[in-house]
């Protein structure tokens, strides 16, 4: 017979789950941060819709 306390399918108790699902937003709270800041990196460094292709095509050359 299944456990009433556990959480199906995971087998965790809900105050494990509730606990689990904090560090998870807690993760993605961050992840979405650093991918802002990135873009905010991003655009000030190149407008995109400004001429942004054309830096990025007058500097591929150089790369390769």
């Amino acid at each position: 017979m299944a456990d009433a306390n556990k959480v199906w399918p995971t087998g965790l108790t809900v105050a494990e789950a509730e606990e689990l699902h904090t560090y998870v937003i807690n993760g993605f709270r961050i992840f979405v941060g650093i991918a802002l800041v990135a873009h905010v990196l991003v655009y000030a460094a190149h407008p995109w819709g400004k001429g942004g292709a054309l830096l990025a095509q007058s500097v591929l050359p150089y790369l390769g």
